[in-house]
């Protein structure tokens, strides 16, 4: 055999063949098109869950932030109320009269009638 002999062949020209290149050349265009569209579609997909990825983080942090300012409000508020009841115990001291003369003594040296402070300094070590 001589393999050394260019063999020409000459394609059918006929209707059914063009249809079917035609169909492949179809098929073609649809494939890469289908590619395009699941580009386009993945990439928008891919943005949009990184949209909500940052939105959830700052959401987080936000949350957390205002979290640790609750519990401070909360301390506050303990102590606030603390203090109210420890003022309102005081003031319902000062509508006693002997308590308010027990002070007026103790505290700002005040005499009953007929009585005389005697100031005594106390020893420092």
């Amino acid at each position: 055999m001589n393999f050394s002999r260019e063999r020409t062949i000459t394609e059918i020209q006929n209707d059914y063949k063009e249809q079917v290149e035609r169909q492949n050349q179809l098929k073609k265009r649809r494939r890469k098109g289908l590619y395009r569209r699941l580009t386009v579609f993945g990439a928008l997909v891919f943005l949009t869950a990184i949209v909500l990825a940052s939105s959830v983080w700052s959401q987080t942090s936000s949350l957390s932030a205002k979290e640790e300012k609750k519990e401070q409000l909360e301390k506050e508020l303990k102590s606030l109320k603390t203090k109210q009841t420890d003022l309102k115990e005081e003031i319902s001291k000062l509508k006693d009269e002997d308590y308010v003369t027990e002070l007026a003594r103790r505290d700002l040296f005040m005499s009953g009638d007929g009585e005389i402070i005697f100031n005594v300094e106390k020893k420092s070590k």
